[in-house]
């Protein structure tokens, strides 16, 4: 018997292996298998499960047929069906963030095409009672976490068709029961996903948890020709110092930032958006004054949403697909015109686009019917797999992106991709499509590609490295927001998530309570209560603008209505944006605060964004419903011996004197943070000093 081990803090991971078979021992601490030998039933064995029309295939009946360790990696490879099926497997330490990456493909080394059924990672962990984290995923109720007991029967986790975030995310930790230890798997989907948490073994004893994850397998029956390769989701590992996945959040944060996001813009643009202003309704008159306050404010794109296209058509929704200017409405066909007039005040253009998804009257899908799938709705998804429709759908992106000169192109995907009757679960779908966006990031590197999909239906590590930026959620309303994030920054890093503050002022006839009878109030400011005006509450415009600070600053609503006072506060806001987005870019975070669920409006919320090389760091404290206007905050990860420079950023306390205190006592001590009213919100930055300080 052999061994390779990964050594990390986190804990050791250790594979034991002889000629013919491998399994884990330990995973970052935690004991596998049957108290650590591969001896539970068949079903709990190994690390992998295989099925094919030659048949099902794991333990014993998937031997072990190479393996070859190296420095903070093991390749192995397995044989199925006489060497007709050949499985690798390659695991790689990141020694910096104790990530560990699996990423496996299946190759048919026969002369006759195979029909796979089933191909995921397998993990069995020692008898014991454990609990899992998972997370439920709704439109503007993204990424809302809680721990089950595993019990008899299974969780399982998925995608709705395509939406890869939708229904919940590709995401799950384990731990024991009142343990201290912990695991937690990301999952980078390529199509459809499953995850699944079950019991299995124990009559007599406490059964074995088993975890096994990868392509979706409901409807799983793939074609793999002769000679094929076929590239499976990669899957991240990582230890949970604690059993508390808040706290290995910021190695993934680092790790991320360094295998996805290191040739990532790391200085985007301020944008403004027009879709919270009156939604779809682009009146041109109304359009230049926006344009003027988001110059006047210090915003460097200015993004036209939906609206701008389908000649004749009454409405956007129905009519995605035909990327042609209304002539009759909006900008009556000269929208290149008023591209220009964007330029001119010295700022970037940009437009809205849906590519993936074809209303019933798309002029394409008349022409060319056999490139479309249509759903129950009579929406479709155009078949990339198609050489003339891919060349289709990437001339129409060329053709927007160099017809108006884009700075910035917000895609959108709104719908679900159907039923796959290829039995692929949409993986070879996603291929196609992240290739298409690519050639468009690499043939346009100066255009901002930003992702959304109904806010954050598609958004996990996949999606998100293959675009500069990716919308959190289409609810805006500040506590939403804060909440939503929490949850999002246990699998993506925060500084490629765009967010927007979307203001509107409500004028001057909400009386004040400490003057009832005045002719004329203070103006009243408001924002979304969700993804849309009605509802909507008051706001405090400080702790509006301090809730999307933490990652892609943009701003939407109603700007040339604001009262000047306002717009000097949102000036304020873009000013800090731009001083603080480098780091802001390539930050970590640490969450501060437990996870609350989205209607928990209650508490404070903190959370610090730091950069991992210097450790200088931005702490963000809000006050939500609570009835304790002083909580201190503790920062974590600082250099002790350094002194760091620590001073209050907000508008009104800019400029009061900076204190200096050293790494130890900020760690040790906090930071005391004062807000008197609720629904409040403040910045500290905490920089190191290169020179001594005395304290």
């Amino acid at each position: 018997m052999q061994t390779f081990t990964f050594s990390h803090p986190t804990g050791d991971t250790v594979f034991l292996y002889d000629d013919q078979h491998i399994w884990l021992e330990r995973l970052f601490g935690m004991t596998c298998g049957n108290s650590g030998d591969d001896s539970g039933p068949r079903r709990t064995q190994g690390l992998a499960i295989l099925a094919a029309d030659l048949g099902r295939f794991e333990g014993d009946r998937l031997p072990l047929a190479a393996i070859e360790p190296g420095q903070d990696q093991l390749s192995i490879t397995w044989q199925a069906a006489g060497a007709t099926l050949r499985l690798f497997s390659t695991w790689t330490l990141d020694p910096s963030s104790g990530v560990i990456s699996r990423r496996d493909r299946l190759m048919n080394t026969g002369q006759e095409p195979i029909r796979l059924r089933r191909c995921q990672a397998r993990f069995a962990f020692s008898p014991a009672r454990y609990q899992v984290y998972c997370q439920e995923s709704r439109w503007c109720a993204e990424n809302q976490g809680f721990w089950l007991p595993l019990q008899t029967g299974a969780i399982q986790l998925g995608n709705e068709w395509g939406r890869t975030t939708r229904a919940g995310t590709p995401f799950i930790c384990l731990r024991e029961i009142d343990g201290e230890r912990g695991v937690a798997f990301h999952l980078l989907p390529r199509g459809n996903y499953t995850i699944r948490a079950r019991l299995l073994g124990g009559f007599h004893t406490l059964p074995l948890a088993l975890l096994e994850l990868g392509q979706a397998d409901e409807d799983l029956n793939l074609r793999l020709a002769p000679g094929e390769i076929l590239e499976l989701p990669e899957l991240l590992i990582q230890g949970l110092p604690g059993g508390d996945p808040t706290l290995a959040a910021p190695r993934l944060h680092d790790f991320a930032l360094r295998r996805f996001f290191a040739s990532a813009r790391q200085e985007p643009p301020v944008v403004y958006n027009t879709w919270f202003y009156m939604f779809d309704y682009l009146e041109l008159s109304l359009l230049r004054q926006q344009l003027a306050a988001a110059k006047e404010i210090g915003c460097e794109v200015f993004v036209i949403d939906a609206g701008w296209f389908a000649p004749g058509a009454p409405g956007w929704g129905g009519s995605v697909g035909d990327w042609r200017e209304k002539t009759e409405a909006a900008f009556h066909g000269k929208m290149a015109e008023f591209a220009a007039e964007v330029r001119n005040a010295g700022l970037g253009f940009g437009l809205w686009m849906e590519p993936e998804r074809f209303g019933p009257k798309a002029p394409i899908r008349q022409e060319h019917p056999n490139w479309f799938i249509a759903d129950e709705h009579n929406l479709a998804r155009i078949d990339l797999e198609n050489p003339q429709a891919y060349a289709y759908l990437r001339g129409e992106i060329f053709r927007l992106l160099e017809t108006y000169q884009l700075a910035w192109m917000k895609i959108d995907f709104n719908f679900e991709l159907g039923y796959d009757g290829s039995g692929a679960e949409l993986l070879r779908y996603y291929q196609h499509w992240y290739r298409l966006v690519e050639e468009v990031r690499q043939r346009f590197p100066q255009v901002f590609i930003e992702g959304c999909s109904s806010g954050g239906m598609r958004l996990e590590l996949h999606s998100l490295s293959h675009f500069d930026g990716h919308f959190l959620s289409d609810t805006v309303n500040p506590v939403d927001v804060l909440r939503i994030l929490q949850g999002a920054l246990l699998r993506l890093p925060p500084g490629r998530l765009t967010h927007w503050a979307v203001l509107r002022s409500a004028g001057d006839q909400i009386p004040v309570y400490s003057d009832p009878m005045s002719a004329q109030w203070p103006q009243t400011l408001i924002t979304p209560r969700g993804a849309g005006w009605q509802p909507s509450e008051t706001v405090d415009i400080e702790f509006a603008l301090l809730a999307e600070l933490q990652g892609i600053f943009g701003l939407s609503g109603d700007l040339a209505g604001l009262p000047q006072t306002a717009r000097e506060q949102v000036q304020w806001a873009v000013s800090f944006y731009k001083h603080w987005r480098k780091l802001i870019s390539g930050s970590i975070a640490h969450l501060l605060t437990p996870l609350r669920p989205l209607e928990d409006r209650q508490g404070w919320i903190g959370l610090q964004l730091q950069n991992p090389q210097d450790t200088n760091s931005l702490l963000y404290a809000y006050r939500l419903v609570d009835a304790r206007f002083r909580l201190r905050f503790q920062p974590r990860a600082l250099d002790p011996q350094a002194t760091y420079r620590v001073q209050q950023e907000c508008a009104a306390q800019r400029d009061q004197p900076p204190i200096y205190l050293t790494g130890r006592q900020l760690m040790s001590e906090g930071i005391a943070v004062e807000l008197p009213g609720f629904n409040q919100a403040a910045i500290w930055s905490m920089i190191k000093e290169h020179r001594a300080k005395s304290l």
